[in-house]
């Protein structure tokens, strides 16, 4: 399980089996009873796809943190799944 960084106090990481089987999202957890999970778009838009135990200023404060380090993200996870052979797969939005 790649951590991408560490900010306060949160652990913002992807899973390997994962990245062989969904579209790119991140997990954001606090290494206790607290965990998130947001779907990643190829152009750097998010949207929260589960949380048990944030309340909703944090998960606030972590798409803040998303965004801002959204192309650290797309680079690391575009590097990591060329290092490992993985194709690289972004979910696709919605229609309104």
């Amino acid at each position: 399980m790649p951590t991408l960084f560490i900010n306060a106090g949160l652990r913002f990481f992807f899973v390997m089996f994962d990245l062989l089987n969904e579209p790119f999202h991140i997990h954001v957890g606090d290494g206790g009873r607290k965990l998130c999970k947001y779907w990643i778009f190829a152009d750097g838009t998010i949207e929260l796809a589960d949380s048990k135990g944030f309340k909703q200023r944090e998960l606030n404060d972590i798409e803040a943190t998303l965004l801002t380090q959204m192309v650290f993200i797309q680079e690391a996870y575009g590097n990591y799944c060329t290092s490992n052979h993985i194709t690289i797969n972004y979910k696709n939005k919605r229609s309104t």
